[in-house]
Parts: C-alpha cells; sequence; structure tokens
C-alpha cells in the first residue's frame, strides 16, 4: 500500500521570509539595547565628573563644592546689582541739558559708579553733582574729570577708550565723569 499525503498545506514561501524577518528583527533589537546599554554608561560618566569635583570634607559625607572662578563671580554679583533702581535714582537726579553717556561699575568694588555724561554748560553738572550728593542713596560723590568740547572731535592719540559719541546739539557742551558709592537701601 501506499502511503497517503494527507498534509495539504505544504512549505509556502512565506513561511521561510517571515522567520527570516523574526530573526533580523531579533537582531535588531540586541543591537539596540547593546547601544542602549553604551549610552546609559557614557551618561553615568558625564554625571560623575561633576561629583568629582567635590570633595568629601573630615569623614562625615559633607560635601564642599568646588569655588567658582573669579570671572563667573563679578558676572553673577552684577546680574544681582539693583540697576533699576540706580538708574531711577540717576533720573530723578538729571536735569534737562544732562545728557548721561555711560554708566559702569568703576574698579573692583560693585557698588562704586562711574558715570559719564555731557552738558551744556558746567553748572549744569555742578547741580547734578549737588543733587547725588543730596540723594540718601549715593555717598562719595566726586567729579573725576570735566572737559569742554569746542565741537570738534580730535582723535583720541593716547590709547585711551574712545569716549561715547554726543548727543545731537551738544557740541560745544561739557564732557564730564564721575564718581560715586551706591548705597544699598
Amino acid at each position: 500500500m501506499t502511503r497517503l499525503r494527507w498534509d495539504f498545506s505544504g512549505r509556502h514561501r512565506w513561511a521561510t521570509r517571515s522567520s527570516l524577518a523574526c530573526v533580523v528583527a531579533l537582531a535588531g533589537c540586541l543591537h539596540a539595547l547593546w547601544w542602549r546599554d553604551g549610552l546609559l554608561h557614557k551618561r553615568e560618566a558625564l554625571l560623575a565628573r561633576p561629583r568629582q569635583t567635590q570633595t568629601v570634607a573630615g569623614g562625615r559625607g559633607h560635601r564642599i563644592a568646588a569655588a567658582p572662578s573669579p570671572v563667573l563671580t563679578q558676572v553673577f554679583e552684577e546680574m544681582r546689582y539693583p540697576w533699576n533702581d540706580v538708574l531711577d535714582s540717576l533720573q530723578r537726579a538729571t536735569k534737562p541739558g544732562v545728557d548721561l553717556l555711560e554708566l559702569g561699575p568703576d574698579g573692583v568694588a560693585a557698588q562704586r559708579m562711574r558715570i559719564q555724561g555731557a552738558a551744556t554748560d558746567a553748572q549744569r553738572v555742578f547741580d547734578l553733582l549737588a543733587a547725588l550728593q543730596n540723594d540718601s542713596l549715593w555717598s562719595s560723590v566726586q567729579l573725576v574729570s570735566q572737559t569742554r568740547n569746542d565741537g570738534t572731535d580730535a582723535p583720541g592719540g593716547s590709547g585711551a577708550a574712545p569716549s561715547p559719541p554726543l548727543p545731537p546739539g551738544l557740541s560745544g557742551s561739557v564732557r564730564f565723569s564721575l564718581a560715586a558709592q551706591w548705597k544699598r537701601p
């Protein structure tokens, strides 16, 4: 007797293709897991760097952060400076005929300010000086320099920083520079 073939399904082409796709998908998943593990190790190494800059003090587990650089300290100090209060105070003290051209910290002390400007005449500079001295938010206000501008801008050949340009209508005016101590309220 011959053998009967009852299996009518047989082997189809899609069965080998799907098996191949499963093997490729499994290899892709394994590769993705290996790559993720490498990225996690790199992340841990990057997160461990700041922890290594901190030192453990004593044996008690107190952490002391590394001291910030002086440049960053100065930048953060200037960011916390009450610039709005300073500008409001200067606006109250400044009368018509006086234009403030430059304002900034003077030297190392953050509360010491350098104020440069131009006025139509010397009396207006002295009025500004008196107004700042009478203001309770300012102390030790000093006139550092005062020069009469004849309207011709001579090039600064002395190597000093160029002064800011004068506003229109102030040629033939007086340039001045003040130094003042700002008192924080």
